[in-house]
């Protein structure tokens, strides 16, 4: 009895060991520590749907990424891996619905200056676009704030959208 009991616990030691240790390719997260932040359905009036999630985690390397992958009826079209706090200082990112669309929200900044960054995604034609960036810029110990919002011409394809040229260009 005590030898069956010895090789079942063994068996399930090596079976957690083999499946926690998957390789993955490049700043992908590892699936065994890579969580789903926030997650987001948008209907279309085409009878398609889009499905947007932020996932949290970390890299091989041991580096803590997020991840914003969408999809257009259970098929990936574009994941990209947004920048770490150490990449863009304090960075934090998060998703929200936004009428036929979604909101990539950003934080980032420390000390004297703080800013956000509000990304704005619409679906037209059957694919999302980014429309709008509004941003914040504030100074803590002061009352000063200071908004600014830009309407984005022509509009980008999220295939296309690279949010560190936005973090860095946008007023």
């Amino acid at each position: 009895m005590k030898q069956i009991k010895f090789f079942f616990m063994s068996s399930i030691i090596i079976t957690l060991i083999t499946f926690s240790t998957q390789k993955v390719k490049g700043n992908e997260c590892i699936s065994q520590i890579c969580d789903v932040e926030s997650s987001i359905i948008i209907r279309t009036q085409e009878k398609e749907y889009f499905v947007v999630q932020l996932f949290r985690g970390f890299t091989k390397e041991g580096k803590f990424v997020k991840k914003l992958l969408i999809s257009k009826n259970r098929k990936d079209i574009v994941s990209i891996v947004l920048p770490s706090s150490e990449e863009v200082k304090n960075f934090d990112a998060n998703i929200k619905k936004y009428r036929t669309g979604f909101i990539l929200e950003t934080l980032y900044g420390g000390g004297e200056n703080f800013y956000t960054r509000s990304f704005y995604f619409k679906c037209i034609k059957g694919n999302l676009f980014l429309y709008k960036i509004v941003g914040t810029h504030i100074i803590p110990n002061s009352d000063k704030k200071l908004v600014n919002t830009k309407n984005i011409r022509p509009q980008i394809n999220v295939r296309n959208f690279n949010i560190q040229y936005y973090l860095e260009n946008t007023p």
